[in-house]
């Protein structure tokens, strides 16, 4: 067993990477509660999971898709707050998870997003999906094809006409009707933003039949 016990609560140090003092050891094992959405990657595929909880040294994860031990798993909560390691132990759609190094937690769990140097503003994880979309506008019904979607919103090709901020209720097929808001348009490419987030299962449920093959 490993010094550094990994339990269902969460993941600690290995045992050659032990904290040197008490003090060190109460911070490693100082576990924050998160239930933080973010993106799972394992052997080239993707998937939703959720953060249960986190310190520095790991964490415990809800999972969709079935993972193993000492696999490499790589989970991104933001596209500035990436983190690797290896997959401990494996329970119910759960996963206990010790990080390749230590993290800052706070960091990590940053609420409020900061514009990169490029000016470039941090988002939440995306998945490319496929699936067809009809929107309500007040002009009349616009059809597109879904590129890629996240809890908050969704990004579509379409040949029909909309203008940023324009009020919309995105119909994706197999989820709940959203009403959305335009937030840009680029290259026959639009981006919308839910003004309800969808639901952790509604989207990992539809992602297991929605996602490219390979993903």
């Amino acid at each position: 067993m490993l010094q550094g016990k990994i339990t269902a609560e969460g993941a600690a140090p290995a045992a050659d990477a032990q904290p040197n003092s008490a003090e060190e050891r109460r911070n490693s094992e100082r576990y924050v509660t998160v239930l933080k959405v973010g993106r799972a990657m394992v052997d080239g595929h993707e998937q939703l999971c959720l953060v249960r909880n986190m310190s520095r040294d790991g964490a415990k994860l809800d999972l969709y898709h079935e993972v193993h031990e000492n696999q490499k798993i790589t989970i991104e909560l933001r596209s500035d707050k990436v983190v690797t390691g290896t997959v401990r132990w494996v329970g119910d759609r759960a996963a206990g998870i010790q990080f390749d190094e230590p993290v800052d937690v706070g960091d990590m769990l940053q609420g409020r997003p900061t514009r990169s140097v490029l000016r470039k503003l941090p988002r939440a994880p995306r998945f490319p999906a496929r699936a067809r979309i009809k929107m309500d506008h007040d002009n009349g019904p616009i059809a597109g094809n879904l590129v890629n979607i996240s809890l908050h919103g969704l990004c579509l090709k379409t040949n029909d006409k909309l203008r940023t901020e324009d009020k919309v209720i995105a119909r994706v097929e197999g989820l709940p009707p959203r009403n959305a808001t335009v937030r840009w348009i680029r290259e026959g490419m639009i981006g919308l933003h839910f003004a309800m987030p969808l639901t952790f299962s509604d989207l990992a449920r539809w992602l297991e039949t929605h996602q490219p093959d390979g993903v």
